[in-house]
């Protein structure tokens, strides 16, 4: 076909034994009407061999090598500057789709010309404990719980109208509160964005490691609709992804493997990120400040755990609010004397 209507991207970097899983994911799609783009971003593994079978086999199959390692979000980009589709659908390479999902989520592209971003819930699998949750489940039975005990987080994250009708999270200017409150629920794999709006935001961060996605979801948010489609469509495979650890990561640079702490620092520069892009509430505002303490919290904790010392530094914010340093000194003493092993 000359100009399918979606693009799939699948970036990649030294999973040849998991990308071919995910590409017959989206060959096995009910709508047959789109070109898939696998970006590899510089594989030191068997990749090239592993899909060439799959390239012969299949003419909606690309493949493009990045001219140097550029990380997830140099890969997207990469991706979708080769792109045709005017809509846009993205797939870790470890990660794989129900066969419906593309069928599904251009149905609510065509029905809603304002939306900029369709998601649909996701199943997070985590084969180390052999678990398997939802993100609609985590949010309703985990999330929303906590955020009631809170008057502020209650009021800001709308999280009573959340229980009521799961369609509320898809509501203008909740996924920033979200992200404040610490569930940024779209997930990339489970997202389809418009081409143009990409290229209206800005595309990916390249200079973001971790996080890239949600600062991309951030910046859409002000440009247009999100849609929410209350199904299972893409399967997300979270083992080992806390500590970068596992099968998973096992070939990876070392420049690419993030940490406990690594992650917590990544999260606690997102909230700069809100402030940057979105035009906050007053109540957003003081969520924001008190989540940035209990990010900085996070963050001293994991760096102690991992004798990272100059990580110790976040502990300074947590020392103005007697709260958080509280909670601070326990969980301190917890890893020193109990985490560890030392008496």
């Amino acid at each position: 076909m000359d100009r399918p209507p979606i693009s799939v991207i699948v970036p990649t970097y030294n999973r040849a034994a998991l990308l071919p899983a995910a590409i017959e994911s989206v060959r096995a799609q009910t709508r047959p009407d789109w070109e898939l783009i696998i970006v590899d971003d510089g594989s030191t593994d068997e990749t090239s061999a592993a899909i060439a079978p799959l390239l012969r086999e299949d003419p909606r199959l690309r493949l493009l090598v990045n001219e140097g390692a550029r990380g997830p979000a140099g890969a997207r980009n990469t991706g979708i500057r080769a792109a045709r589709g005017a809509v846009l659908g993205f797939l870790d390479s470890d990660d794989y789709w129900e066969p419906s999902k593309l069928a599904r989520f251009m149905v609510e592209f065509d029905a809603v010309p304002a939306a900029v971003l369709v998601a649909s819930d996701n199943c997070m699998v985590d084969r180390d404990s052999s678990s398997v949750t939802t993100m609609k489940s985590f949010l309703l039975k985990t999330m929303v719980p906590w955020w009631q005990t809170d008057p502020l987080a209650r009021e800001v994250t709308r999280c009573d109208a959340l229980a009521r009708d799961i369609q509320t999270i898809a509501q203008p200017g909740l996924f920033a509160s979200l992200t404040i409150a610490g569930f940024p629920w779209v997930h990339t794999s489970s997202t389809m964005i418009r081409r143009d709006a990409a290229f209206a935001a800005g595309l990916f961060d390249e200079g973001l490691m971790r996080t890239e996605d949600i600062d991309l979801w951030l910046r859409l948010e002000s440009m247009g609709r999100f849609v929410y489609i209350d199904e299972v469509l893409a399967r997300y495979d979270i083992t080992g992804r806390d500590g970068g650890a596992g099968a998973r990561y096992a070939s990876y640079h070392p420049s690419r493997r993030h940490t406990r702490y690594v992650e917590a620092s990544y999260h606690l520069r997102l909230l700069d990120r809100v402030e940057r892009h979105c035009r906050l509430t007053t109540d957003q505002s003081k969520l924001l400040t008190r989540r940035r303490i209990s990010h900085h919290r996070h963050c001293a904790v994991e760096a102690l755990r991992e004798r990272y010392w100059p990580g110790l530094v976040h502990a300074i914010p947590c020392m103005k609010n007697p709260f958080e340093r509280d909670i601070l000194i326990r969980q301190m003493r917890d890893v020193l004397f109990r985490g560890t092993g030392l008496q």
